[in-house]
């Protein structure tokens, strides 16, 4: 299969140019073209996942290398894989936005055990290119027997985070990575967020917490290990009339009203386990209240937060001093906040005294010492320094 990457027929999308190179490094490398800086040209690959974070744009990326593999390949066939359905129906969406040129692209389930279009594709000998969103999902025994019964001929996985609690191993030949959360948030893609670390994560102390100042946590979404936990939040939060709804799996109706309320101002505040932690895209939503995890999980919870939304120029993530993956190990915040004897403190450096370090620092630079006697000698001269 021949090709180089050309422009993405779309309306109005104009692509980053990170997402431009990552686009182009794995359309290059499934034809068998990209050529390594330090190995020199590669051969043809058949599986690539792109590692990107939450909010770089990775629905797009993916559909803009479906797009031009597609105007290589005219007969190629698009499988679009994904846990939940809102992940498919936000990929659909984004697709007749920005108007992309895709035909032959089938929107399945993972748990989906015929997926017939995808199955009639495979016994009429046509090509298929699977797309995974959220692939660190990939390993489950659900996908496996898709990828058994598909058999596609091109894998493309994406997710910002390509990593596993359990020991099973992702098997992609080749990563892209082109940029970090940090370096997206320097760079203006994604919006810088203060830190706030409570003492504990358990529903009263967090609505103890929200309800001493809603204004400054906006809207919020909380999550919970347990059912229990989210609804214990929701009757604290009722006795103080603060607006809420408790989303759970199994109910998409229920879910996308409450989304759509979520979304209008309805409705404050979300409380979930699990359901909203993979492909909820709210930009205006303010604070996330990140329950006690590891990284992967930590990841893609404070990840909702990272969204630009013009009337928040910062985001909040809240977190408890237990957690094992607290978010400023991943990016630095803008701003770190600790609860402390019953008010927050600012772990921000005091800028008068920085000032004081700065002036030090530039007199002690500036200070002429002699050298000791002993280094005199073996320079065979008197020298005069600036002791740093």
């Amino acid at each position: 299969m021949q090709g180089v990457l050309t422009k993405p027929r779309t309306n109005t999308l104009q692509p980053r140019r990170y997402q431009e190179e990552i686009t182009s490094d794995a359309v290059k490398m499934f034809n068998g073209e990209y050529i390594d800086p330090h190995h020199g040209k590669c051969d043809p690959v058949t599986s690539i996942m792109i590692e990107s974070p939450t909010g770089s744009g990775k629905t797009a990326m993916a559909n803009m290398i479906c797009s031009a593999l597609q105007e290589a390949d005219n007969d190629l066939v698009v499988g679009w894989v994904a846990m939940r359905r809102n992940l498919l129906d936000q990929a659909r969406r984004e697709c007749l936005r920005f108007n992309f040129a895709i035909k032959n692209i089938h929107y399945t389930s993972m748990f989906d055990k015929n997926p017939e279009a995808l199955t009639q594709a495979r016994r009429d000998g046509r090509r298929i290119l699977m797309v995974i969103d959220e692939s660190q999902h990939d390993a489950a025994s659900s996908m496996s027997h898709l990828h058994n019964t598909i058999e596609p001929d091109l894998v493309l996985g994406m997710t910002a985070t390509p990593f596993r609690t359990d020991k099973m191993k992702l098997c992609f030949q080749k990563v892209i990575k082109r940029a970090g959360i940090h370096q997206l948030i320097q760079d203006g893609f994604l919006s810088p967020y203060d830190h706030y670390t409570i003492p504990e994560w358990s529903p009263h102390e967090i609505a103890d917490h929200f309800c001493a100042d809603p204004g400054r946590w906006g809207k919020s979404i909380f999550y919970f290990v347990s059912l229990e936990e989210c609804y214990e939040l929701g009757r604290l939060f009722a006795k103080r009339g603060v607006s809420h709804a408790v989303v759970k799996g199994g109910q998409q109706k229920a879910t996308d009203d409450i989304l759509e309320r979520f979304e209008n101002g309805e409705i404050q505040c979300l409380i979930n386990c699990m359901v909203l932690t993979e492909g909820f895209d709210c930009p205006s939503l303010k604070t996330a209240w990140v329950r006690d995890s590891s990284r992967g999980p930590t990841m893609q919870m404070g990840g909702r937060t990272f969204r630009i939304f013009g009337d928040l120029p910062v985001k909040q993530i809240v977190q408890s001093k237990q957690t094992k993956w607290p978010f400023v190990r991943t990016a630095m915040p803008h701003q770190q906040f600790v609860w402390v004897h019953d008010d927050w403190r600012s772990l921000k450096v005091n800028p008068h005294l920085e000032r004081i370090n700065v002036n030090s620092r530039l007199v002690i630079a500036q200070t002429e010492v002699d050298l000791p006697k002993y280094l005199l000698d073996r320079k065979g001269k008197k020298k005069r320094v600036n002791r740093f």
